[in-house]
């Protein structure tokens, strides 16, 4: 679909996406994905199981239609130089998006920086969605990690798998060879996924806006929020640094709480055995139902 990449430009990049509708009954509401920072949207058809279904398999036989999509910058949607991304470039394109689709009830599903641009639309463009699934992220989360992990970005020019893009060096990715250590819990990451995630890099150009990301902005989100994440994700939990304590679905809500309006329709869920990227671990299968009797109840 063709974009601007802010409000009041020329339509001159586009924003590429898969949609996949039910075979059977269809609910009636659309699953936009947003995949987290190095990654595109086939993040959303990976089996972390081999055995069992992709998050786009199991969401489509619920009944939901599922929209993944690239975000600017990524995959097949449009990689302009890093000086044309505005402040808001991440999220105004989505939000275009989501326009074209709005004659339908619309779930936002992010992980990690997906999730962030998804809540940054549900407070700045909030007639946009009905509903939040935020992964791998939470209100507190574990900036010294944060810190370590920025150390371990390089421009995308200088990986080896990214240099024939031929990006400036506004975009940065991932070294090779650390996602294992930063994004998985290794008892439940089969080699093969590992694998073929380190084969597959995705360059970003991070939001520049001072807000983006703002947890203080949370109040203002009037939609059903569920926040999961990974019992042992590293950038989140650890509440020896200041991360959020993920024992339990109780201590992650307790810890979420404050940062939303009093009467906000907010739910967490801890899953264990599960790291950051949770889509790519063995236990994703058994958390996709829990995610689809969660949209059923509130949509």
């Amino acid at each position: 679909m063709p974009v601007a990449m802010s409000a009041g430009e020329p339509l001159t990049a586009k924003i590429a996406g898969t949609l996949c509708r039910p075979r059977g009954r269809d609910r009636g509401v659309l699953q936009v994905l947003l995949p987290g920072g190095g990654y595109d949207r086939t993040y959303w058809s990976w089996r972390g199981d081999p055995r069992g279904p992709s998050y786009v398999e199991a969401m489509n036989r619920a009944g939901y239609a599922t929209l993944a999509l690239d975000r600017i910058g990524t995959g097949k949607s449009s990689a302009p130089p890093s000086t044309a991304f505005a402040p808001d470039s991440q999220t105004f394109t989505i939000h275009q998006v989501l326009r074209a689709f709005r004659h339908q009830r619309i779930v936002l599903v992010g992980n990690s920086l997906g999730s962030t641009v998804a809540r940054m639309i549900a407070i700045h463009h909030p007639a946009d969605v009905d509903g939040l699934i935020l992964t791998g992220e939470s209100s507190t989360p574990n900036w010294s990690a944060f810190e370590q992990l920025g150390a371990d970005y390089i421009p995308a020019t200088q990986h080896p798998l990214l240099a024939g893009r031929r990006l400036d060096d506004g975009y940065g990715a991932l070294r090779p060879g650390v996602r294992r250590s930063w994004f998985y819990y290794g008892p439940a990451a089969a080699d093969q996924v590992v694998a073929r995630d380190e084969a597959n890099p995705e360059p970003d150009v991070f939001p520049t806006d001072p807000e983006f990301g703002s947890v203080l902005l949370n109040r203002k989100i009037k939609v059903p929020v569920l926040v999961v994440v990974g019992r042992h994700d590293r950038l989140i939990c650890d509440t020896g640094a200041g991360g959020s304590d993920c024992s339990s679905s109780a201590t992650l809500l307790a810890g979420e709480r404050p940062y939303y309006a009093p009467n906000a329709d907010l739910q967490a869920l801890v899953v264990p055995n599960t790291g950051h990227v949770l889509n790519l671990h063995r236990t994703a299968p058994a958390l996709y139902s829990l995610l689809a009797q969660w949209a059923q109840r509130h949509l």
